[in-house]
């Protein structure tokens, strides 16, 4: 008999997010720009680099951007996911005034990757032009999923394709750019400013939505087990989860996978046996990781596996204090 079952404990000091009043009068009022629940089945990725110099800083001080990014990237896990169909939904009233369809989708991994996609590092998206000089932009949209036309009217919550990884995507997202007279906003500060660090004074976002994005930076996207080594290519396809460890299994190994580490995390992963830790890995990052796995296992002992409970558990510590810490167990028998 065998059960699998998945708890996850996340502190919420990795990073300081202190939540803010709502829009100001005559500024855009934001939604979610995808249909998901935020830190279940999507993750923040990536802030708007804030700093003017070659340093990428994000709204709360924080440096979950890179140098010139203009977004929001919202992601999913898994080209399995993308096959599924995530719809992007329109975050505000208004009318299409540009879209972009035919690109291909692709992961971004090298120069040569990214020199394919030159001048259309978007990908297929869409631009919403709102009231008073706003605009929304969505990128990356699934080839083929674009579904409104240029010069429609769509409301708050239209969907406007799915979930791609077309132009310059290194993961499957929807990248949210917003503009007030071609000026880039972060609409977690908005237009009013407010304390150095954290959100301003009036951002953006709905206060429900705001809410909902309350969270660390650093998440853990997945944790599981698996025969053998586990490669990030395979996380990334979806093709590594849902492995059942069985008393046959050659090998036993437990892995995780997360987002938006620190350099100088400790990121451990652990095999727990029924007789106690049965293998363990850690690394100290040497800079900053947007995604990193970590697994651990040992090869089937010569009189077979102890019947019992197995857990893989994934720990991220920072200054000595656990940011994340997550575990699978499995009863196996």
């Amino acid at each position: 008999m065998i059960k699998l079952r998945r708890t996850v404990t996340q502190t919420a000091a990795a990073v300081v997010v202190v939540i803010g009043g709502t829009a100001s009068a005559g500024a855009l009022e934001l939604s979610l720009p995808i249909s998901c629940k935020i830190g279940v089945n999507c993750f923040i990725q990536q802030y708007v680099d804030l700093d003017a110099s070659s340093a990428a800083v994000d709204y709360s001080c924080g440096s979950t951007t890179y140098d010139g990014h203009k977004g929001t990237d919202f992601r999913i896990k898994t080209l399995v996911d993308v096959a599924r169909g995530v719809p992007v939904i329109a975050s505000a009233p208004g009318k299409v005034t540009a879209l972009r369809d035919g690109t291909p989708d692709r992961l971004v991994k090298s120069e040569a990757d990214r020199a394919a996609v030159k001048d259309k590092e978007c990908g297929n998206g869409v631009v919403i032009t709102h009231d008073d000089g706003w605009q929304t932009q969505y990128c990356h949209l699934l080839e083929g999923s674009i579904n409104v036309e240029e010069g429609a009217d769509v409301e708050r919550g239209d969907q406007l394709g799915l979930v791609g990884y077309s132009g310059s995507a290194a993961f499957p997202h929807v990248h949210l750019s917003v503009r007030k007279a071609g000026k880039t906003i972060d609409p977690f500060r908005g237009l009013e400013g407010g304390p150095a660090c954290g959100v301003g004074k009036a951002p953006l976002w709905t206060p429900a939505v705001l809410e909902k994005m309350d969270r660390p930076a650093s998440q853990l996207l997945d944790i599981g087990f698996s025969d053998g080594p586990v490669k990030l290519g395979d996380l990334e396809r979806g093709t590594a989860q849902g492995f059942m460890p069985q008393p046959t299994s050659k090998a036993l190994v437990s892995w995780g996978w997360a987002i938006n580490l620190k350099k100088g995390d400790e990121v451990i992963s652990t095999l727990v046996s029924p007789l106690g830790e049965l293998a363990r890995n850690s690394v100290v990052l040497d800079k900053n990781k947007a995604q990193y796995l970590l697994f651990a296992g040992k090869r089937r002992p010569a009189g077979g596996w102890p019947q019992g409970n197995y857990h893989a558990v994934f720990t991220v510590l920072r200054n000595g204090k656990a940011v994340l810490k997550s575990e699978a167990p499995v009863d196996l028998r």
